[in-house]
């Protein structure tokens, strides 16, 4: 009798834990299912303000802004919204586009991407340039997105920024732009204006109008709420045609916390246009600095093969409080478009960006991982890499040693209004390491090379090899704002030749380790506080760079380094 019990219990375990077990499965299988309808912002990370989208058949087109980088504006593309690669640039000529003496934050602003009939058009403009030399509002076409594109159509006779083009069913296409009128009713006074764009010959014709004056809104409630600086800057204007009419679409409030997206119709492109008693439609100007999505707004929509709307805005994630190291960054959100206004999020928290949401009814691609270690095998750099400001000389080749990309010791400086011996990329996460291998001797004590991670001229980490008095050294320079000098934070002697630096963060701390062999590695400086890079002013309007660096620092040189690789990973 004990041991039919026994056998009876065993048995009843057994059956028991089988049925947890196939639940458990179940609640997992449920799970995974339910992961893979879910997508995560930002969908493109890293500096990538001011995103602009199209589509084209089955694929999906977005560029942002570059500022004082160079290639300029930056092309990606997708199938299913989520998921981007970088496949170009628009301006990567020399004759494209000349950033020499360009400050910081200045530079190309807020590109729009439209395709009209086998021509994929850019608008945008440059900023910060020297007077004499080509600057303002222009256009660039290409054939292919992922280029070449033409040489720049400047167009004087536009004013403002944030230019876009709207292609009317009726065969005509409107240019639409931002400006300050004169008398301004308040400093950041802006209106929008619309244009008829004779496409043939590249410039704009008929009557300028104003389709949207600022002052009207301005501490009136209606679109503010009676934040002051709610409707400052009115930007970003776009015009997309549905059922007949024509809806404006605009930022405003400004690219930081008041910033926000409102929308107006009208039966006739250029007006009355009448407004969304709802908007802003998206902001989140009344939430928290340190809410996990900050600053949204300057957005585009596109709707899908499926008919599915959805809106691409830069927003920032602050982290280490309202710090925002990476910069602006690329967002998406649904729309539900079935009544008369466009609604953003409408099933999770209405008007708001999220950084988890459903995915959009489009069949998964993901590209091939960028993470692994870029060796220098190719004859061309891989898209992702940046320089400050334009090249005007070649001072880095992947030829001259095969495997190894080597960079030219020049006086310049990362410090200077200049286009320093630096390639970079995007600092996309705030966890993540940079590492290389490298070969450098340097030969005089003005000379140095390593790794560099900054926001601007007036905030970053130097982490470089060079000489003192004889010996060869590794140095952890620091600079944390326009009034301050560079500010050695760790020195120790090494040996000279091949050497591995690594830059690793967690959150706002920044920890530089180097080794001798790759394996065994030693700590420079650990967890140092890095929120400088992201505080106001520092890169205003950019995001946080890591690279390759060199310079003989004021002096002529006739040296060079060379990276065997350099590894990111998030």
């Amino acid at each position: 009798m004990k041991n039919l019990i026994k056998y009876l219990i065993c048995k009843g375990l057994f059956i028991f834990i089988l049925i947890l077990s196939v639940t458990l499965l179940n609640i997992q299988t449920g799970l995974t299912k339910e992961n893979e309808k879910q997508a995560v912002n930002p969908i493109i990370r890293g500096y990538n303000a001011d995103p602009s989208i199209c589509r084209v058949g089955s694929n999906y087109y977005l560029a942002t802004s570059s500022s004082e980088y160079f290639p300029g504006i930056p092309i990606y593309q997708s199938k299913d919204l989520v998921n981007w690669k970088m496949i170009g640039h628009a301006l990567d000529g020399l004759s494209q586009l000349n950033l020499s003496n360009v400050d910081c934050t200045r530079g190309v602003f807020a590109p729009t991407l439209r395709y009209h009939e086998g021509i994929y058009y850019i608008i945008s403009t440059l900023t910060g340039v020297p007077v004499g030399k080509p600057a303002g509002n222009f256009i660039v076409t290409a054939k292919n997105p992922a280029g070449p594109w033409s040489e720049p159509v400047w167009l004087p006779e536009a004013q403002g920024i944030d230019p876009s083009l709207f292609f009317d069913d009726d065969g005509k296409v409107y240019y639409q732009g931002n400006y300050s009128p004169q008398p301004k009713k308040w400093n950041n006074h802006r209106n929008l204006w619309l244009q008829e764009f004779d496409l043939k010959n590249m410039k704009l014709t008929g009557k300028k109008v104003d389709i949207l004056d600022g002052s009207d809104f301005y501490q009136k409630g209606n679109i503010d709420g009676g934040i002051k600086e709610g409707v400052d800057f009115f930007e970003a204007p776009h015009l997309y045609k549905k059922e007949g009419k024509y809806y404006l679409v605009a930022g405003h409030g400004g690219t930081f916390q008041n910033h926000a997206v409102s929308v107006w119709r009208s039966e006739h492109i250029f007006g009355p246009y009448e407004m969304n008693p709802a908007n802003p439609i998206l902001t989140h100007r009344d939430l928290p600095t340190t809410h996990p999505i900050t600053s949204t707004g300057h957005a585009d929509l596109v709707q899908t093969q499926k008919g599915e709307w959805w809106m691409v805005y830069l927003a920032r994630r602050p982290y280490g409080g309202d710090i925002h190291i990476l910069g602006r960054e690329t967002f998406l959100s649904p729309i539900d478009w079935s009544g008369a206004w466009p609604v953003v999020n409408p099933t999770g928290n209405t008007g708001r960006g999220e950084l988890f949401f459903e995915r959009p009814d489009l069949k998964d691609k993901k590209w091939k991982s960028e993470t692994a270690p870029d060796e220098f095998n190719d004859r061309t750099l891989n898209p992702c890499w940046t320089f400050i400001r334009t090249p005007l000389s070649k001072w880095w080749s992947l030829t001259e040693r095969k495997g190894f990309l080597r960079l030219q010791l020049r006086p310049e400086m990362i410090s200077e209004i200049v286009n320093p011996s630096f390639i970079g990329r995007r600092q996309e996460s705030p966890n993540c390491s940079a590492t290389i291998k490298m070969e450098f001797v340097p030969e005089s004590d003005n000379e140095e090379a390593g790794l560099v991670v900054e926001r601007d001229k007036d905030n970053y980490f130097r982490f470089t090899l060079g000489n003192e008095t004889g010996r060869t050294v590794l140095r952890l320079i620091q600079r944390r704002s326009a009034k301050s000098e560079d500010d050695q934070i760790a020195k120790r002697s090494v040996n000279s030749g091949s050497i591995y630096l690594k830059i690793s963060t967690v959150d706002v701390f920044y920890t530089f380790s180097y080794s001798a062999n790759g394996k065994d590695w030693n700590v420079l400086e650990n967890k140092l506080d890095g929120s400088f890079l992201g505080m106001p002013g520092a890169g205003r309007f950019t995001g946080t760079f890591i690279g390759m660096y060199a310079s003989a620092n004021g002096e002529p040189s006739n040296n060079h380094v060379d990276f065997d690789w350099f590894e990111y990973v998030d």
